[in-house]
C-alpha cells in the first residue's frame, strides 16, 4: 500500500509519526543485534548488549509514539536531533565488535597502498619522528582534526534553523546512514590507524591546550580497528549540505574542514586511502541516502506500519 505522507487532513499535513531517520535507527538495531549474535563474543556481553538494543527499541518507538502530536519546540528539537546522539553509543559498542569476527587488520596492506601511491603518510610521519614540528604546527592541525567535533553539530543546527525542514531530515538521515554503514564496515574490515599499529606513533603530537585536550578524548573514545575508511572524511562530506546556509561563515569552515582532512594523516589517525576511501564513501552517500530517503520502504502512521512507502514531490517544509 502507497500513501502520500503529504496528504491534507483536516487542514494539517499528515506525517508518519516514524519517519525515514527513524526506521533506519531501529533497522540498525536489528541488524546489528544479528551481527553482535553470530560474533564470537562472550555469551554474558551478547546478552547484556542485546538488553540494552531491546530497551532503546521500544523506547524509542514508545517516545515517537507519545511525541506525535507535540508541538512544544524543546520536545520537537529532541524529536529530530535524537539519532545525533544514539551514534555516539553506537560508536562505543562498536568497540567491543571490532574484533569479534576476525583477529587480523588491513593495516599491512593499507600501509602498501600507501606506499604505491608515493608513501605520503610514511613520509610525513618519519619527518616528524627525526625533525619534531612546531607545537604550533602541532596545535593547528589538532585544532583542524578536532573540528570534527564541531562540524556534525554546528551542521546540524545550521540547518534545523537555517533551511527548510526537509534539508535537515535528508541531512540526519544521510548522516546516520554514512555513520551505520562505517560502523558494518569496521566490523568486518578491521584497520587499526598508524597510531595503533606502528611503533613510535603511539605518542601524540605536543602542542598546546587543543592538543592536549584532543588526546584525552581520542584516548578515552577511540579504539583500534575503526580506521579504514575514515568515517571522519566521509560525514564532513556530508557536512557539505549545510555550507549554502552558513553565510559568511562558509569560508571559515571550509578552511578548518580542509584542515581536518589534512589533520587525520598529519596526527597519525588515518592512513592516506583511509582518507581517500572516506571521501569515497561520502561522496557517493552524499547522492545515494536523499534517494534512499525519498524512497525510504518503510514508515508509520496512526493506522500502522506501512511498507512499500513511497513520497511523492518534495519533503515536507518547515512550518
Amino acid at each position: 500500500m502507497n500513501r502520500n505522507w503529504n496528504d491534507v487532513k483536516y487542514g494539517k499535513t499528515v506525517e508518519p509519526w516514524v519517519r525515514p531517520v527513524d526506521s533506519l535507527v531501529l533497522l540498525y538495531q536489528l541488524v546489528i543485534s544479528a551481527v553482535l549474535g553470530m560474533g564470537n563474543l562472550p555469551a554474558d556481553l551478547k546478552m547484556r548488549l542485546w538488553g540494552y538494543h531491546a530497551l532503546f527499541f521500544l523506547a524509542l518507538l514508545v517516545g515517537l509514539w507519545n511525541t506525535r502530536h507535540f508541538s512544544n519546540p524543546l520536545v520537537r528539537f529532541f524529536r529530530e536531533f535524537y539519532p545525533l546522539i544514539a551514534m555516539l553509543f553506537f560508536y562505543k559498542e562498536i568497540g567491543l565488535l571490532v574484533h569479534s569476527y576476525f583477529d587480523w587488520t588491513l593495516d599491512d596492506w593499507l600501509l602498501g597502498v600507501d606506499n604505491e601511491v608515493g608513501k605520503i603518510g610514511f613520509r610525513i610521519w618519519n619527518f616528524q619522528q627525526f625533525y619534531p614540528p612546531s607545537r604550533i604546527l602541532n596545535e593547528f592541525f589538532s585544532v583542524g582534526y578536532g573540528f570534527y567535533f564541531i562540524l556534525m553539530p554546528l551542521s546540524a543546527l545550521v540547518l534545523y534553523f537555517r533551511a527548510p525542514l526537509s534539508k535537515f531530515r535528508v541531512f540526519m538521515f544521510s548522516l546516520c546512514f554514512t555513520y551505520y554503514l562505517h560502523y558494518l564496515i569496521f566490523i568486518f574490515l578491521p584497520a587499526e590507524s598508524p597510531r595503533f599499529f606502528m611503533p613510535g606513533l603511539r605518542e601524540s603530537l605536543q602542542g598546546y591546550f587543543v592538543s592536549d585536550w584532543l588526546q584525552q578524548a581520542v584516548e578515552k573514545n577511540a579504539f583500534p580497528g575503526g580506521s579504514f575508511p575514515s568515517s571522519h572524511i566521509a560525514a564532513a562530506v556530508i557536512c557539505f549540505r549545510a555550507y549554502p546556509y552558513l553565510g559568511k561563515w562558509r569560508f571559515p569552515v571550509l578552511f578548518l574542514t580542509m584542515a581536518m582532512f589534512a589533520g587525520t594523516i598529519y596526527g597519525r589517525y588515518h592512513y592516506f586511502i583511509d582518507v581517500v576511501a572516506g571521501f569515497a564513501v561520502g561522496f557517493c552517500c552524499y547522492f545515494l541516502a536523499p534517494w534512499l530517503e525519498r524512497n525510504w520502504p518503510l514508515a508509520a502512521d496512526e493506522e500502522g506500519f506501512v511498507f512499500g512507502f513511497r513520497k511523492k514531490n518534495s519533503l515536507l517544509k518547515e512550518n
